[in-house]
């Protein structure tokens, strides 16, 4: 479950501090000693390369911000348990600016880009992948079907003004800006691709380091891009897991969505699980997909209509090209007869 829910090196700290009579047996405490250690050089790595970037953006006359990830890791209370994903940094100026300063890098592999898109990747010499935003934020559904994105980004935008340079040698974000860009994250994933505890915990992390008026401030900005319902589901899986107090939530929490969005986390885990099982198991993820969405329609019916055509969409996209195969090899029969 650890493993599924991308908390290996959080549970492995709680797990030394065990009395040795209620430790897991020898073989798989060194299992996940090894995986823990792993992930602390990782975390290592991740840091000193958010800080080549930060210095080459520099170099340049960028300056930039490290977003999630290594900004997360700083809030726990061991930074080097968190396990990394990739480096999100952002850099202004707008999309041509950006390119023409990775193209100026000799970053390869730029093609087939999408301005439109809020970030530009590439995976680095050290595999290691990164995102550089132009944007802020991603456009999530609800901001953009209430209009109201260009405003929600000029609010990212002038919270990104406070920007603090870490002892690591990159630049965070406030606390104010990352639960801003985070809660939508999170809710959208959740909704769409499915997310770990870890994503929980990160968000719990943000609210644990908040003050009050940056959690007024944050329940305003739910509030404009219509989220309330999502907020207080997230607000339930944090007390519900964490025992997140309640001075430091953003809503009364809501225990029927939250008990949805908790058990699909539990059984689905982290980004690409819902995948696995419907590769293996077609039929029952048919259905579940079908009563999932009906059980998630009333908290977000324009997340999940959207999901659900698109869902169809692709079904009938990828049904034409394999008829269009089939009739290419069945012509290509008839002719050899």
């Amino acid at each position: 479950m650890a493993h599924r829910q991308t908390l290996l090196g959080v549970t492995y700290t709680a797990i030394t501090r065990l009395p040795k009579e209620s430790q897991p047996p020898f073989r798989q405490t060194l299992l996940w000693a090894r995986d823990a250690e792993a992930i602390r050089g990782k975390n290592r790595l991740m840091n000193q390369e958010a800080a080549r970037y930060t210095q080459l953006f520099a170099e340049r006359g960028f300056k930039s911000a490290i977003l999630k990830g290594q900004a997360n890791a700083r809030l726990y209370p061991d930074p080097f348990s968190r396990l990394p994903g990739d480096i999100d940094i952002w850099v202004p100026g707008g999309y041509e600016k950006v390119l023409n300063l990775l193209q100026d890098l000799k970053i390869p592999n730029l093609e087939h880009l999408e301005p439109e898109f809020h970030d530009i990747e590439f995976s680095n010499e050290n595999k290691i992948h990164i995102e550089v935003h132009h944007r802020p934020s991603s456009t999530s559904l609800e901001i953009r079907l209430n209009r109201t994105n260009e405003e929600i980004q000029k609010i990212l935008l002038s919270e990104l003004e406070n920007v603090t340079l870490t002892p690591e040698g990159f630049y965070t974000p406030s606390i104010r800006f990352a639960l801003l860009m985070q809660l939508p994250h999170l809710y959208k994933h959740a909704l769409f691709s499915g997310v770990s505890l870890r994503q929980y915990m990160d968000y719990y992390m943000l609210l644990m380091h908040s003050t009050e008026e940056d959690r007024r401030f944050t329940w305003d900005f739910v509030k404009k891009i219509g989220m309330e319902k999502g907020c207080a589901a997230i607000m339930d899986v944090l007390e519900h897991v964490f025992k997140l107090p309640q001075e430091k939530m953003l809503c009364e929490p809501n225990k029927f969505y939250g008990k949805i969005l908790y058990t699909t986390t539990i059984t689905e885990g982290d980004f690409g699980a819902r995948l696995i099982y419907q590769n293996k198991h077609k039929l029952k993820y048919f259905f579940k997909f079908i009563i999932y969405n009906i059980r998630l329609f009333p908290m977000a019916p324009l997340y999940i209509s959207l999901k659900v055509i698109k869902y169809w969409s692709w079904k009938r996209h990828t049904l034409k090209i394999i008829r269009q195969i089939s009739s290419i090899f069945h012509k290509k029969s008839l002719s050899k007869n």
